[in-house]
């Protein structure tokens, strides 16, 4: 078989779409059961707003931040409830999209380039040596052109594929994929990589019938690119240098003319403002009342996630960082959850100087191979237009996060392919090898990488062994720890955050948790206060003293605190149960039962609070009622011991001895220490 027979065979569509699905299922098949971890507890697991869907179906929700992403996160949790393996299989299914997308767009745009650098990777055709160069026919020239156009038009699709696949297989893809809250990232690139992609359709249509008409088909796809970068938007705010990007495919693609641009400036100003309007609405610029005096404010307000840190010390800082960034696409060690990159504070300091000129250096080879290698300038400005947002003087509070490469990583991925197709051209089996040898090894790595994320220990392990000094890290691996109960090493990474960050309050807050669960309660309440007196308006700090407060037997006190913590975040169910714990030991069962029915209003999901509400329910003599919250208890929380001892005890008082002795001995596989099991499971035998 000839190398342009395989080639016709395995870069048909359907053959390149299997692929690459192929290749991302397999590299990511090992984090299904990947828990939530960082801001993962907190915009999944605890965000009591996804357990509706509804929540998100109002016009008034569609045009809020990113409702499209939250949409799928309700849409997830109704049908697989908290269970990790729902979210990273719609996250798997999204990255395998953007690969088709990536393949396509690679296409066209592959395919509107070399109509402008043509033959570049067409084979040497040979000529008769003997013959003279001068009695070579227009004709023959014509015939040597067009057959250099086939050989060269031939390979698109092939290069296509490869990049797609170095896509979905780079290791820097895991913090978008395998951080189950990023799918904000990799859902608003693939509206904004279909965006583009319908773009150049509806403009190749475009300019395909006679140069200035139009047709049907082309006017659809205009209108679905618009919606598109519309939906883009609502799923993330980086995506509006889209504008940018389809400046950039109009003139490298299309049209390179002064007279054509001075025809379609118009068009492109109004769409162009209208998505402006569409941005700054979304962004909330309109709501509320616009105090036109402080227009230019309200705006630079808007533009500015954080006031920590100036536009100009934010500026110099990603000069840094986008260096770091290209470092990362070639080299991709080192691999960091967490950063914490610290920020430059000028021009002077550090390698920022070295790191500017790089990167002009870089925008200049873009500049220099517009007409020669326009492949090559289409990569590099997409890269820097789409970390324009994130890389630029909006200040954000992170400097480096891998996951800000996922979208521009493909202006990369066409430049890789582009040199390795260019440079090789006279080789075609070597550009093949070379090319899936390094997916192999991109995959192998990405594999890999995931296995970091399979356990919050090892990955926060990996956080501060890259980078003692991240107080954050520290502090995570302490609550980590915490969860399984490895109190005295969380105790040692929550004292070293506070080292390295003495009002580091999250770090107070999470040691009195520790200290809570230790029975060190007088500690627990010198940390928690000292969280408080940092941050008044912890929710958490408020929640875990009124708990310390509560077991001190000081009831009023813990209430008080409750009930600030109710106050500052209205919804939050621990809260509720807390004061239902406080109100039953003080014998107010009425109140209890109110504030853990409130809990599982605002969380169903509750395990906690329908176990107290299935106590408080036996005891006035409710027994089904009480055995359907037990039962829900230990269908969410299967390691549940108390609830299955419960459970055993009331199925065994109703005659179901099967069932019950069922539960006592699950209790006693999760706590074999758990008398009351014991002796349940003991009654059951006899």
């Amino acid at each position: 078989m000839g190398f342009n027979t395989a080639t016709s065979r395995i870069s048909s569509p359907w053959f390149a779409c299997s692929l690459i699905a192929l290749v991302a299922v397999v590299i990511y098949s090992n984090i299904y059961r990947g828990p939530f971890v960082f801001d993962g507890t907190v915009q999944i697991e605890e965000k009591v707003q996804i357990r509706d869907l509804k929540n998100y179906l109002s016009p008034s929700a569609l045009l809020s931040s990113r409702p499209i992403v939250e949409a799928t996160f309700a849409l997830n949790y109704r049908f697989g409830r908290l269970d990790p393996f729902g979210f990273h299989l719609v996250n798997v299914l999204v990255h395998v999209i953007n690969g088709f997308l990536v393949y396509f767009l690679a296409c066209n745009v592959f395919k509107r380039l070399y109509s402008s650098s043509m033959g570049q990777f067409a084979p040497v055709v040979a000529s008769t040596s003997k013959a003279n160069p001068k009695r070579v026919t227009s004709r023959t020239r014509r015939a040597i052109e067009n057959k250099k156009r086939a050989a060269s038009q031939s390979l698109i699709p092939l290069m296509a594929l490869f990049a797609a696949l170095i896509f979905v297989a780079h290791p820097i893809q895991t913090q978008a994929v395998t951080y189950t809250v990023q799918r904000y990232t990799s859902i608003a690139a693939m509206f904004y990589l279909a965006s583009v992609l319908l773009y150049i359709r509806a403009r190749a249509l475009y300019s395909g019938a006679n140069g200035t008409g139009s047709s049907p088909k082309a006017l659809a796809y205009f209108t679905l690119s618009f919606f598109c970068g519309m939906s883009a938007f609502l799923s993330k705010e980086n995506t509006a240098s889209l504008p940018g990007v389809i400046i950039l495919s109009e003139y490298l693609l299309f049209d390179r003319t002064w007279q054509g641009w001075k025809k379609k400036i118009v068009w492109f100003g109004s769409v162009f403002l209208l998505l402006g309007v569409f941005f700054l609405y979304v962004s909330g610029f309109f709501r509320g009342d616009l105090q036109f005096g402080s227009l230019l404010e309200d705006v630079s307000g808007l533009m500015k996630e954080t006031g920590a840190v100036s536009r100009w010390s934010y500026l110099c800082t990603q000069f840094n960082v986008v260096a770091i960034y290209i470092r990362l696409l070639f080299i991709p060690i080192g691999q960091n959850l967490d950063y914490m990159y610290p920020f430059k504070t000028g021009f002077f300091d550090g390698y920022t100087p070295a790191a500017f000129l790089f990167l002009i250096a870089i925008i200049g080879l873009g500049i220099w191979n517009i007409k020669k290698r326009p492949v090559i300038s289409f990569g590099i400005f997409w890269f820097f237009i789409t970390l324009s947002v994130e890389s630029s003087i909006i200040p954000i509070s992170d400097a480096l996060f891998e996951h800000r490469l996922y979208l521009p990583i493909f202006g990369f991925v066409l430049i890789v392919v582009y040199l390795v197709f260019d440079l090789l051209k006279e080789r075609r089996s070597w550009v093949v090898a070379l090319l899936i040898s390094i997916i192999i090894c991109l995959g192998v790595t990405t594999y890999e990488r995931n296995r970091v994320w399979q356990d919050p220990i090892t990955l926060w392990t990996d956080v501060v062994s890259k980078n003692p000094k991240n107080h954050r890290g520290h502090n995570n691996l302490g609550l980590a720890l915490n969860d399984q109960g490895r109190f005295n090493l969380a105790v040692r990474h929550l004292l070293e955050a506070l080292r390295i960050k003495p009002g580091f309050a999250l770090a107070h807050t999470n040691l009195g948790a520790v200290f809570l669960r230790q029975g060190r309660v007088e500690e627990a309440i010198d940390h928690l206060s000292a969280a408080l007196l940092i941050t008044p308006f912890s929710v958490q700090a408020h929640n875990s003293l009124g708990v310390a407060l509560a077991n001190k037997g000081e009831f009023e006190e813990a209430i008080r605190h409750f009930s600030e913590a109710l106050r500052i975040k209205p919804g939050f169910a621990v809260a509720h149960n807390g004061l239902g714990n406080v109100y039953a030991r003080q014998g107010k069962i009425t109140e209890a039962v109110k504030h853990w029915s409130k809990a599982l209003e605002i969380d169903p999901d509750y395990a906690t609070a329908h176990y107290n509400l299935a106590i408080a329910l036996e005891q006035r003599g409710l027994i089904k009622e009480a055995k359907g919250h037990l039962f829900e208890a230990v269908r969410i929380n299967p390691g549940y011991a108390d609830a299955h001892t419960n459970l055993g005890f009331i199925l065994e008082r109703q005659g179901d001895i099967e069932r019950a002795s069922r539960h006592f001995s699950r209790a006693l596989q999760i706590n074999p220490g758990l008398v009351r099991a014991r002796r349940g499971l003991e009654k059951t035998l006899r």
